[in-house]
């Protein structure tokens, strides 16, 4: 059977199984050969920041307690895992991983909450370490209405502050991310003048932490693009209810203890995003940070599940005060660069010294991982069970980091154990996992 032809042969089979929760993002281009394609310039696409007013006040409300990172840090209540046998076997072939850690049982298994990104403070700071700690953020998101349902809490987020001072005992601590009043039904409100707040929504495809502030992917098909955080405010609240916001006995964040509320968002100048076509207003589905540049800088791509569709990819100076991006007076800040790929399906992006990494997933086989300049595109090859040599990065991939203390690049796997094993035509090994490996083992 020809490798086109097994390759469709194997889509109408995945057509015939269960979706899972992130099956619908996934689809299989005939010839991935094509993603080594060099990258071609392309118009850029500006972004504005809008800064939120009103914290200092909301701060002084009944309920709410100001903390350090520290406060979060020491409060860690959740140890993370050696990976099974199971977990393990959806680690990439090739570059092979150095380092693995796998979530307690009951995130290692939610389809609610769906892991999508990471970020160190190797981001954060020169020395790699944030205060006393050496940390590792991720990402997640309460899936959308496609993916498990109609839900108030679709595309909310939170992140688990890891600590990773020792490094043989990983630990970590749930924050919810919440922005001005209920951050849906009014996404360009940016004051907390009525003293309370909502879920920040926000698909969690792409973190970075630089200096004090954490940079989030917002959702698509809207005009928010990067949700702003800070670690200089993180709040407390006391009670422990199911609401969001305030209460009659204080402030509330569904259970969680810890919030973090939004400073700011920047949204995309030309208007709202598209995810049907690839020459809009791009959506951000991940971003990180390249300190290789000067000034340091931003870097995002986009998404599309259909491989006609090919995704570009864009960077944004940093430089600006506050940790923030460098602007104009109006909060303009014109993309520095934006490309080009021949990838479909890219799921996290990095870029070093002029050369774009870009991980990609397939629904039922590995992922991939290209890097890809204006004169060149390669990836590792490797000898596997699938249609494509390729196919060597880990299985359902999202975003990528690199700790610039540590010389590592981080990465993560989305599905649970039991979404490998039930939801694509051929059951596959695999789990939730973060990563990590050398960046000179980059393609």
């Amino acid at each position: 059977m020809s490798r086109a032809v097994a390759r469709i042969a194997a889509i109408l089979l995945l057509a015939t199984a269960p979706l899972a929760a992130a099956t619908a993002a996934q689809a299989d281009p005939v010839d991935d050969s094509a993603y080594g394609t060099p990258l071609v310039a392309v118009s850029g696409a500006g972004v504005n920041w809008h800064p939120t007013t009103g914290l200092s006040t909301l701060k002084t409300q009944s309920g709410l307690t100001q903390v350090d990172f520290a406060d979060v840090m020491t409060s860690a209540n959740h140890p993370m895992r050696t990976c099974d046998s199971t977990e393990a076997a959806g680690l990439p072939i090739k570059p092979a991983a150095t380092v693995s850690w796998c979530w307690d049982s009951g995130d290692a298994s939610t389809t609610t909450w769906i892991p999508q990104s990471l970020t160190t403070s190797g981001d954060a700071d020169d020395d790699g370490t944030w205060g006393a700690y050496k940390a590792i953020i991720s990402g997640w998101n309460y899936c959308n209405a496609g993916e498990c349902g109609a839900n108030l809490r679709n595309n909310d987020a939170r992140v688990a502050f890891i600590d990773y001072t020792n490094p043989a005992a990983p630990k970590y601590r749930w924050v919810y991310l919440v922005a001005p009043t209920d951050g849906t039904t009014n996404p360009n409100v940016t004051s907390y003048s009525n003293n309370t707040f909502g879920p920040a929504k926000a698909h969690m495809g792409g973190m970075a932490w630089y200096g004090d502030k954490l940079y989030v992917s917002a959702t698509g098909a809207n005009s928010t693009g990067i949700r702003v955080f800070s670690m200089s405010e993180i709040l407390r609240v006391n009670d422990p209810s199911s609401a969001i916001g305030k209460t009659s006995s204080g402030y509330a964040a569904y259970g969680y203890q810890y919030v973090m509320p939004e400073v700011g968002f920047y949204s995309y100048a030309s208007g709202t995003c598209t995810m049907s076509t690839d020459t809009g207003v791009p959506c951000f589905a991940s971003i990180s940070l390249d300190r290789s540049t000067s000034p340091d800088s931003l870097t995002a791509v986009e998404y599309f599940s259909d491989p006609a569709l090919h995704g570009r990819v864009y960077r944004y100076n940093l430089g600006g005060a506050n940790f923030l991006l460098s602007a104009n007076a109006s909060g303009y800040t014109p993309a520095a660069q934006a490309y080009r790929t021949r990838v479909g399906n890219m799921q996290g992006v990095l870029s070093w010294n002029g050369t774009w990494y870009v991980s990609h997933s397939w629904a039922d086989e590995r992922g991939e991982l290209w890097a890809l300049n204006t004169s060149t595109g390669r990836s590792h090859t490797c000898t596997n069970p699938y249609s494509s040599q390729y196919e060597c990065w880990g299985f359902h991939p999202e975003s990528l980091t690199y700790d610039y203390a540590t010389g590592l690049v981080w990465s993560l796997t989305e599905w649970t154990k039991n979404q490998c094993a039930t939801e694509t035509a051929t059951p596959l090994n695999c789990g939730r996992t973060i990563f990590a490996f050398p960046r000179t083992a980059l393609p």
